[in-house]
């Protein structure tokens, strides 16, 4: 692998260079469109966005009229940017992350080409990220952690340029996309970036000898403009918002996502958890990529040797490129750092996928690494059966409530995938599985559209809410709605959430004509409710108020709690 400067000229852009652009963006366009706004987080999400535009207040974020601190504003913003465009859409606030996730795509080429010198692997890298499947199925899904890979990708090309001497450009650069990061998702960012960039000295092959302290010194004052960035929304904000607030956005979300396993973090897990997890985010490259066991051995010698030289010599160079080493000290360190994080979901990772598929592109192109289709044509057939006879498993009752709305032949489709790549078995093209993959997101997701997808719409209950708030009938629920109700009809009023029957009974009282709602199925009453809908893996209901506190509480449904787990993300 040639080592070059990570300050040369950028080569021209050519069309092969567009193509894995194309065939991602071609393939999760149409969920831009056909996809409706999921719960529980995307529906709370457009609905904070919804009472921004409502409210006039851009500054404090709010959900059902309290303020919302468990997200900074950016996405918001972006969202009510669409809006002036298009008008109030769900899918704006889709085409939003999905140009995120392009720019992530020209940013993967851009920093795979920084980093190796190589137009094939930045090539190569491009189509890997594309084609992993968990980039695949949120690359247009309404998260923070899609503008955040952007963010962070653009905050390493900053620390290419300080490593390269380019002091000015890397400091805006960096500076710039850690603020907007903050933004995005909160000090998180600082974790994704913080060993890549720490850890330059070791990866860059020498080219800071004699500049240590001058790169340290620019990456501080990157670090400072990125704060400064993030703390002209956060001090005005943290004044308008009141002490309660200021605390939570300061301390409160920061803090709780840090501590131990056993703190009161949301999503609490264990250490090993993002072990079992990311092999599956990542695929189909555990199934496809094959390498050779003498190579590898080679390459984990010729990697030992170098970092146990700490003084990089110029003779070991030429053993592991710049590239080799970033994607390591990105990937590596990073997960630990991660893993150690008490509370954890998935998409906490997707940040660090570029830096796997750098690395599988670097293994590529040196053909330590091949590709073979057969084991992931296998499993795509396997799965196509267990699709296809879905209704015929022995389930229990919610999951049999979504087999039955899925159609046999999605199976079917799945199989014909699985049979695509079982033909290429041997000298498989990387574009194909990236193909095949992208179509694999894009049938999951026309599943939930054309069968469970009846079940994430909350359109009809919302819109007789909105209905019962236009007549002047108070309208409250029992246990907290995440805001499901306020986008999706566009309500102009908060819907009052209560979690115990006592403090309903006691609204209730001074709101004789009021309704109340629950999808909880702890607070199912026995009077017959006036409108029920099928909602995620039960029902959401709507009772008179008076009728439902006259009838009392069901206790044959008082065992199940709906959405009991779904937690700010």
């Amino acid at each position: 692998m040639p080592v070059t400067p990570l300050c040369a000229p950028a080569p021209a852009w050519q069309r092969d260079d567009a193509l894995p652009l194309l065939a991602a963006f071609a393939l999760l366009l149409p969920m831009v469109l056909l996809m409706p706004a999921l719960p529980i987080d995307e529906t709370r999400y457009l609905a904070v966005a919804w009472e921004m535009r409502q409210s006039g207040d851009f500054l404090v974020p709010h959900l059902n009229g309290a303020t919302y601190a468990h997200k900074p504003p950016l996405l918001f913003w972006l969202i009510n940017a669409g809006w002036l465009v298009t008008g109030v859409q769900a899918w704006t606030a889709r085409a939003m992350t999905l140009a995120c996730s392009s720019a992530s795509l020209a940013l993967m080429h851009r920093l795979a080409w920084r980093l190796s010198g190589s137009v094939a692997v930045a090539r190569l890298a491009t189509w890997l990220l594309a084609g992993t499947l968990y980039f695949g199925l949120f690359a247009n899904a309404i998260m923070f952690d899609v503008p955040l890979a952007t963010c962070v990708l653009l905050a390493l090309l900053g620390v290419c340029d300080l490593v390269a001497g380019r002091m000015r450009r890397g400091v805006l650069v960096t500076g710039a996309a850690i603020g907007l990061g903050i933004l995005v998702k909160g000090p998180v960012m600082l974790l994704d970036i913080a060993c890549v960039a720490l850890l330059a000295p070791w990866w860059s092959l020498g080219r800071l000898d004699g500049r240590r302290a001058a790169y340290f010194g620019a990456l501080g004052v990157a670090l400072l403009l990125g704060a400064a960035i993030a703390l002209a929304w956060a001090i005005p904000a943290a004044l308008h918002g009141g002490e309660d607030y200021a605390r939570a956005i300061f301390l409160k979300q920061t803090l709780d996502r840090i501590q131990g396993v056993k703190g009161t973090s949301a999503h609490g897990r264990p250490w090993w958890w993002y072990l079992a997890v990311f092999p599956l985010m990542v695929l189909p490259w555990p199934l496809v990529v094959r390498g050779g066991i003498g190579a590898l051995r080679a390459r984990l010698r010729e990697l030992q040797l170098d970092v146990l030289d700490w003084r990089w010599p110029a003779a070991l160079c030429g053993r592991a490129s710049a590239a080799w080493r970033c994607g390591i000290a990105w990937l590596v360190p990073t997960f630990v750092v991660f893993s150690l994080v008490s509370g954890k979901q998935p998409h906490y990772l997707l940040p660090l996928i570029p830096a796997l598929a750098l690395l599988i592109a670097l293994g590529l192109e040196s053909a330590q690494l091949r590709l073979r289709g057969g084991l992931f044509g296998a499993v795509l057939v396997l799965l196509g059966l267990g699709v296809a006879s879905l209704r015929l498993w022995p389930l229990g009752r919610t999951a049999q409530a979504y087999a039955d709305l899925i159609a046999p032949w999605w199976g079917l489709a799945v199989i014909v995938l699985g049979g695509v790549l079982l033909g290429w078995r041997r000298r498989l093209p990387l574009a194909l599985p990236v193909v095949v993959t992208l179509a694999l997101a894009l049938v999951i997701k026309l599943v939930i559209v054309q069968g469970p997808g009846a079940r994430y719409d909350i359109t009809p209950m919302a819109q007789r809410i909105a209905d019962l708030q236009a007549q002047g009938h108070p309208v409250a629920n029992l246990g907290w709605h995440h805001g499901v109700y306020e986008f999706a009809a566009r309500l102009h009023e908060p819907v009052p959430a209560f979690d115990t029957v006592a403090d309903f009974a006691v609204w209730a009282q001074q709101h004789p004509d009021a309704y109340v709602a629950t999808f909880y199925r702890q607070f199912r009453f026995r009077a017959k409710p006036v409108f029920t809908q099928p909602f995620r893996g039960g029902e959401v209901s709507l009772w008179k108020a008076g009728d439902a506190l006259a009838s009392g509480i069901d206790p044959s449904l008082s065992h199940a709690v709906e959405d009991a787990d779904a937690g700010e993300e």
